[in-house]
């Protein structure tokens, strides 16, 4: 029987996805809290048990990670991680990333953009690997999508395949069954002009999609000639869900990989209120082709919070470094002794 490995974990960012995942590592043995911080005014100095609903009383939240760090420096541990649930670029959260490192601690994040830097900042990825290899820590960005629904789980169905020729990755998401930060990251309820500018000033669209394709193809060991994407808006024809006809529902996304003269990778991704047929689909043509759907498609929310869980273990245990869901393969809830 593998022993279940024990980890501390500092929890950095009480939004959404935060308060969540603080939840879950109340449940999840093998977990110990080390502590929380958030500097948002309603957030700092209040019981960390007031915004989880009982997990935790008597531990408050830290205005500060740094506050946090310190006070936990004098007994700082192997298996210490900090959850980042902090921002989706990297650009912001590079600091975040350099101070939990700096104090010791392997990094577990939802920032979509650390899910595979190397494709748009590439120096900002050898500094942070080359900080994490000096410090002995490992560092994984990962959630539901990039990190399984549209890279790591396409690789897993793609090992059943003798060639792979093409894959094709569809993913449909019904806006409305989701917190509100998703409906104003699509667009929901915008005129079609508001949206244009929403994408050309990139506070719209999804982040991490060209991140899931170029993970799909470095795990297939196809070259990447070009990684192009689109984002459209969703147009209501009539009254949907609140939102008047005419205006914008949410957001149809491509990602493209041309490999030679080929595209060898599409994500196709809708996030929109009253999407149809909500599901997740995977199609890979070869030898043999693979057919995989998900009906209803995994919940965006309470799936990110159980990669982002389920990831620490796996951090421990790999190398110092900066990872992505292809050099740390995360199957099982417990990586093998």
């Amino acid at each position: 029987m593998n022993a279940r490995r024990h980890a501390r974990v500092a929890l950095v960012g009480l939004g959404p996805i935060g308060v969540e995942v603080g939840k879950a590592l109340a449940e999840r043995e093998g977990l110990t809290l080390l502590g929380a911080a958030d500097p948002a005014p309603d957030k700092a100095g209040r019981p960390l048990s007031e915004l989880l609903g009982g997990p935790f009383r008597g531990v408050a939240i830290r205005a500060s990670a740094a506050d946090l760090y310190r006070e936990t420096a004098a007994s700082r541990g192997r298996a210490d991680v900090v959850l980042l649930c902090t921002g989706s670029r990297l650009h912001t959260v590079l600091p975040q990333i350099e101070e939990a490192i700096g104090a010791g601690f392997h990094v577990v994040s939802t920032c979509e953009e650390l899910a595979y830097p190397e494709l748009r900042h590439l120096p900002m990825a050898r500094r942070v690997d080359a900080l994490a290899r000096e410090r002995g820590v490992a560092v994984l960005g990962t959630g539901v999508n990039p990190g399984l629904v549209m890279d790591r789980l396409v690789l897993a169905a793609a090992s059943a395949c003798v060639r792979v020729d093409s894959v094709r990755v569809t993913r449909v998401v019904d806006a409305a069954k989701r917190r509100g930060p998703l409906r104003a990251k699509v667009g929901a309820g915008m005129t079609p002009q508001e949206f244009a500018a929403g994408v050309a000033a990139k506070r719209l669209g999804h982040v991490g999609l060209s991140e899931s394709a170029a993970l799909i193809a470095l795990g297939l060991g196809l070259p990447i000639d070009e990684i192009t994407e689109t984002i459209e808006p969703v147009i209501a024809g009539t009254e949907t869900e609140g939102v008047a006809a005419g205006r914008v529902l949410g957001l149809h996304q491509l990602a493209l990989v041309q490999a030679g003269d080929e595209v060898r990778v599409t994500l196709d991704l809708t996030m929109a209120v009253g999407a149809a047929s909500p599901a997740d689909s995977i199609e890979i043509d070869g030898d043999p082709p693979v057919r995989l759907k998900v009906t209803g498609g995994f919940h965006g929310d309470r799936a990110t919070v159980g990669t982002v869980v389920n990831a620490v273990p796996f951090v421990v245990a790999a190398p110092p470094g900066l990872k992505n869901v292809v050099t740390v393969p995360l199957f099982g809830l417990q990586p093998l002794p």
